[in-house]
């Protein structure tokens, strides 16, 4: 669907989503997009939530008779507090009268008071909204009701209809004026920080999980979450399709690797382990392993188990999921470990060193060496200094031969070494694609190694060592090493919560890493928990605050899915071609450097000058923001995907039509602010909302879905959306 086609009937809301989308890039705004982004979040930070006024605005229009319009009178509490005749008869006008502040329970009533009709011409009274800058009610939100009659009689209970757009005969359009939100008592202002956790540490937030999130304390919530169990789901589903014949498994005519991205889709918002499974999202962009390489074709369930593994250990240690990784096949042909021989003088022959380097540059240590805070240090020349020189990646590929598939003992031999694969038909599957590498003893280098000569951490690995003990003792120098804890901590805290932490921040996680409060190093649960309940984590950002990143566009799409209960009507989950203009698709990162690089720096005023870090700005252009509009559109208005004619995975929109109908348009972006927004929406984006939620024509309740579909929306086009914060 074109972007603008689900808005044609709104003869507001194309100007409402240019105006939307002029924080990010859309219309003719000639500001970069990083700088504008970084506006609108900077303004995010500043907006402050009007006082409401005492004023009650009356949205309305009429049908005239004899060139005389409807006149409407407007009571609260039986008094009369204005009078005006509506002669606008094309466009809504908004009619404003002064009151007492409203209260819950507080009785307004719209009285139409000179119906006349002759000749087919008839004089009606049409009211689009009612509200006082805090509230807007529909004239046909449950509890309102027409009272027909004249005079007294408008107001005596006899002759009731249900509440309507239209009053089409004296009577009186009667409302009881609902609780505010905000009020004293209101559970809505803890069920914003309970959104704003779950857009964290989740894929997003449900209405039941921020209830029940609200109901107990964050530590409590992260300690019940980090206890349910880890769940193989990627191999079990893997597993599920090669057990129904050969042509489902690695060369069979119905062999599809790209499954592990439906797997993802069907599993990733339903699961019950949310901050697992966030967290071994997180965790996959800093041990990257991509489909795009041809040579995991064969080796989908391989694949599975890696990222599986990532589940397992999201909260075990990080010295057994550095070892996971390193012995994982899919790592293994990956960064080309697996099979990799040992040094050879007569021939000229040096091991593949692709995956010692990576290990130290992205999976433990990074290129320089840091303080505790994560900042640089810097030697007596004031440049920063290097962890590693090529003299370590050298002895630390020679650390890393002889591996290959875990085969059992005997079946691999030195001349199977450089080509045995697993065998997948359902008659030869051994399954040694879900087992660990194994060395072979003659192919590993048995050389003395050096690593880190001259440095505080340097070791000697002995001639003669086994591959096991080598593959130890230089893990367990990476894992002691004092960058480890502000290196993977900045990275875990970039994913979940902000793009640019404070060095005090990363300070606080990486002592947690270095120690758990009981003398372990290394607990991943306990880094996840520190860097969750963070003061500047927990803490609203206030005005000028940086706080905040651009949500990478899978995240965006998982929340949508989760908060709306999105599923495949087939199970295929076939949609992901709508995130390839985006820039960015599950596991299918372009390089080991993932979808986007973690210190990148937009080169931009808003950012360059601070040297200010905000990766997922490496994939956002003028094309991606158009490409994010257009999937806002499918998401906001039928689904994502096709099946024939219709959407494969339609949003579930029955909790926001329940708020609409019960509790106005107020009720609806109260709860489009705790499920999107966390409860960040600003004063601008929701009177924007408001207006064009008031713009749908229909005056009925046939009109919810419209009305609701359209805030969804315009909620996921904004920057306000885009920018968690």
């Amino acid at each position: 669907m074109a972007l603008c086609s689900f808005l044609r009937p709104y003869t507001a809301a194309p100007a409402l989503l240019l105006a939307l989308l002029a924080g990010c890039g859309g219309g003719s705004a000639g500001a970069p997009l990083a700088d504008a982004l970084m506006t609108t979040a900077d303004a995010l930070a500043t907006t402050k939530t009007a006082t409401a006024p005492s004023l009650l605005t009356v949205r309305a229009k009429g049908s005239l008779y004899a060139g005389v319009g409807p006149v409407m009178v407007v009571r609260v509490n039986q008094q009369v507090v204005g009078t005006v005749e509506v002669k606008n008869t094309a466009d809504w006008a908004d009619f404003t009268f002064s009151v007492p502040a409203l209260r819950g329970g507080d009785k307004v009533d719209a009285v139409f008071t000179n119906d006349l009709s002759a000749n087919g011409v008839d004089r009606n009274l049409y009211i689009a909204s009612l509200g006082n800058g805090t509230t807007v009610l529909l004239p046909f939100t449950t509890g309102i009701v027409i009272d027909r009659g004249t005079g007294s009689a408008a107001f005596d209970g006899q002759d009731l209809l249900p509440g309507s757009s239209t009053l089409a005969s004296d009577g009186a359009l009667r409302v009881t004026w609902p609780t505010a939100s905000g009020s004293a008592g209101s559970t809505l202002p803890r069920r914003k920080e309970a959104a704003r956790l779950l857009l964290q540490a989740s894929f997003g937030p449900t209405a039941a999980a921020v209830d029940a999130l609200a109901a107990t304390t964050d530590a409590s919530w992260i300690t019940a979450q980090m206890a349910l169990p880890a769940t193989n789901d990627f191999v079990n589903a893997v597993q599920a399709r090669y057990s129904q014949s050969d042509s489902y498994r690695p060369g069979g005519d119905q062999y599809d690797p790209s499954e592990i991205v439906r797997i993802f889709w069907r599993t990733a918002p339903a699961a019950p382990d949310q901050l697992r499974k966030r967290t071994a999202f997180a965790l996959h962009h800093i041990f990257m392993v991509s489909q795009v390489d041809a040579n995991l074709w064969f080796h989908s369930r391989a694949y599975a188990n890696y990222l599986d593994l990532l589940n397992r250990n999201a909260f075990g240690n990080f010295r057994t999921l550095l070892e996971e990784m390193a012995l994982s096949p899919a790592m293994g042909i990956y960064l080309s470990h697996l099979r990799n021989r040992k040094e050879d003088p007569s021939i000229n022959r040096q091991p593949d060193e692709n995956f010692a380097r990576e290990l130290m540059q992205l999976f433990t240590i990074g290129l320089q060496e840091l303080n505790p805070d994560g900042s640089l240090k810097l030697d007596s020349t004031g440049q920063p200094i290097e962890t590693y020189r090529n003299a370590d990646v050298m002895a630390l590929a020679k650390v890393f031969t002889g591996f290959t598939w875990g085969f059992p003992d005997g079946q691999m031999t030195s001349d199977k070494f450089g080509w045995l694969d697993p065998a997948y038909t359902a008659a030869t599957d051994q399954r040694v694609d879900l087992q660990r590498m194994k060395p072979l003893a003659d192919q590993h280098s048995t050389a003395e190694k050096k690593l880190f000569t001259g440095k505080p951490w340097a070791v000697t690995l002995p001639a003669g060592s086994s591959a096991q003990a080598d593959v130890k003792a230089a893990l367990d120098t990476l894992f002691r090493h004092p960058n480890v804890g502000p290196f993977i901590g900045r990275q875990l805290i970039q994913q979940l919560v902000t793009s640019q932490p404070s060095a005090a921040y990363v300070g606080r996680v990486a002592a947690v890493f270095n120690n758990n409060g009981t003398g372990v190093r290394g607990d991943l649960g306990a880094v996840v928990r520190a860097i969750l309940l963070d003061p500047e984590a927990r803490t609203v950002p206030t005005a000028g605050s940086p706080s905040g990143k651009l949500r990478e566009p899978v995240l965006g799409m998982l929340h949508w899915m989760r908060t709306f209960g999105a599923r495949s009507i087939n199970g295929r989950y076939r949609m992901g071609w709508q995130l390839d203009p985006l820039g960015e698709t599950p596991f299918r990162a372009p390089s080991v450097f993932g979808y986007f690089r973690p210190g990148y720096v937009p080169p931009s005023p808003g950012f360059a000058p601070r040297k200010a870090t905000a990766p997922e700005f490496q994939i956002l252009d003028e094309n991606s923001v158009a490409a994010w509009a257009n999937l806002a559109d499918a998401m906001g208005s039928g689904g994502l995907g096709w099946v024939d004619t219709v959407p494969e995975i339609p949003g579930n929109y029955s909790y926001l039509l329940n708020a609409l109908a019960n509790g106005g348009v107020s009720g609806l972006l109260d709860e489009i602010d705790v499920l999107l927004l966390g409860g960040r929406m600003s004063a601008t984006l929701r009177k924007l909302l408001t207006e064009a939620v008031v713009s749908v024509a229909d005056g009925s309740p046939r009109s919810y879905p419209d009305r609701v579909h359209l805030a969804v929306f315009l909620t996921l086009a904004s920057p306000e959306f885009r920018i968690q914060r």
